[in-house]
């Protein structure tokens, strides 16, 4: 029995967040991190010769414990980026095991160092550099950190331990390592400054398209309005001014009476119009989910004849199909078991739940370009008044609500939505 709760996705905590875009920062980094632990590898394999032509000079267990810590936090980090774990915590973590290895270098030697040769320390400085880089995504500290390495390597150089070259050639050496480590600095820097761009502007047109069909939203409701007002109030204040008779003032109070219902049930947006039984909606869901119907088990609960408007109707069709669409594109095979169950609840509303009980995701890392969740799907129902709950975490199935009215979900029977999720 998994005791984990899958995660809900909230639309309004989302809307908190920036949107994921498939070219944009999550992805950036994601690219970042797996480049630098390959880039490390590779270095750490270069220098692997350096390292048995000088493992002589380090013939103690403090030098080997050197070599165990720079060499395994480069592969650790290689095996986070590669995983997606704990990548930033283990590159800075590398990044500061190298500066503890560069700090005991010189107790480390056993005998002299070679006069010339470059200590394959040295040698591996700007992978260390490229963790810090990537793993804060800040320019101060990774500039600060290069500068501390330059000049580590700068005065290492210069000295017997690091191959007592002349101040020149550590001087060169030092400038060559800093030049080297500030260039992926700044390559970095504008990578992400882009992949920022590029999130805001994917975030202004899903703002910019929600607007749209929010203010389409409006205009219907407008249009609607206008023709209540002009079909019936002013079609009754006309009829009352006119009337001189007692048949025609009858006929006016009726008229008045008749416009005040109108208005009255004008006060919900979503109960105006004509009706559709609920019993009517499962073979249009199975209609609408030609494609994929196949894959579900769709079943009806406690209906019992009542009707909902036409606009609602038409929302909680759509909503249902893109639900059922969305587990049969990213769920999983046609091995899993597939539900839809549309039920009438104690407060005269109506639920549609669809669930799967496959792979599942993530909600923080939703992709924005899934506007089959958040437009089709959360915005088409919570413009006629419904709501929307979408429970899932990866591994554990998804199950979505949808209700109507938004009070269905409070006042319905509990939806047991794990159980549903898993099957």
């Amino acid at each position: 029995m998994r005791s984990e709760e899958p995660a809900l996705l909230d639309p309004t905590a989302a809307e908190a967040r920036n949107f994921v875009s498939p070219i944009g920062t999550r992805r950036v980094e994601i690219t970042l991190a797996v480049a630098m632990s390959l880039f490390g590898l590779l270095f750490s394999v270069q220098s692997l010769p350096a390292l048995i032509a000088q493992a002589g000079t380090m013939n103690s267990a403090l030098g080997h414990a050197i070599v165990v810590l720079v060499y395994g936090t480069i592969l650790i980090a290689g095996l986070a980026a590669v995983l997606r774990q704990w990548t930033t915590q283990i590159f800075l973590t590398a990044a500061a095991a190298y500066l503890v290895a560069l700090a005991l270098w010189v107790p480390s030697l056993h005998g002299a160092f070679p006069a010339g040769e470059i200590p394959w320390i040295i040698q591996l400085s700007t992978v260390p550099s490229g963790f810090m880089i990537v793993g804060r995504r800040e320019w101060i500290t990774p500039a600060i950190y290069t500068a501390v390495i330059g000049v580590a390597i700068g005065l290492l150089r210069s000295s017997m331990p690091g191959g007592s070259v002349d101040p020149a050639r550590a001087l060169l050496d030092a400038v060559y390592a800093v030049a080297l480590n500030l260039g992926l600095l700044i390559l970095t820097v504008a990578v992400r400054l882009a992949a920022r761009q590029v999130d805001q502007a994917q975030t202004n047109a899903l703002q910019r398209y929600a607007a749209a069909q929010i203010d389409q939203a409006m205009e219907s409701e407008r249009v609607r309005t206008d023709a209540l007002v002009h079909d019936s109030v002013l079609t009754t204040f006309l009829s009352a001014a006119a009337a001189q008779t007692a048949e025609a003032k009858d006929l006016a109070a009726r008229m008045a009476r008749n416009a005040m219902g109108h208005l009255s049930r004008a006060t919900v947006a979503a109960d105006t119009g004509p009706h559709v039984t609920l019993g009517e909606l499962v073979p249009r869901i199975q209609e609408d989910a030609l494609a994929v119907v196949d894959r579900f088990e769709v079943r009806s609960e406690a209906l019992d004849g009542r009707s909902v408007p036409t606009g609602v109707a038409e929302a909680l069709v759509s909503a249902t199909v893109q639900a059922m669409t969305n587990s049969v594109k990213h769920a999983g095979g046609p091995e899993l078991t597939r539900t839809v169950v549309l039920r009438g609840t104690t407060a005269g509303g109506v639920q549609s739940i669809i669930s799967d009980n496959g792979a599942g995701f993530d909600p923080a890392l939703a992709p924005s370009e899934r506007l089959g969740v958040r437009v089709s799907i959360l915005e088409r129902i919570r413009l006629v008044g419904g709501d929307a709950d979408i429970r899932t975490a990866p591994g554990l199935g998804t199950t979505i609500v949808l209700s109507w009215p938004a009070a269905a979900r409070e006042a319905s029977e509990p939806v047991d939505i794990t159980a549903l999720a898993l099957g």
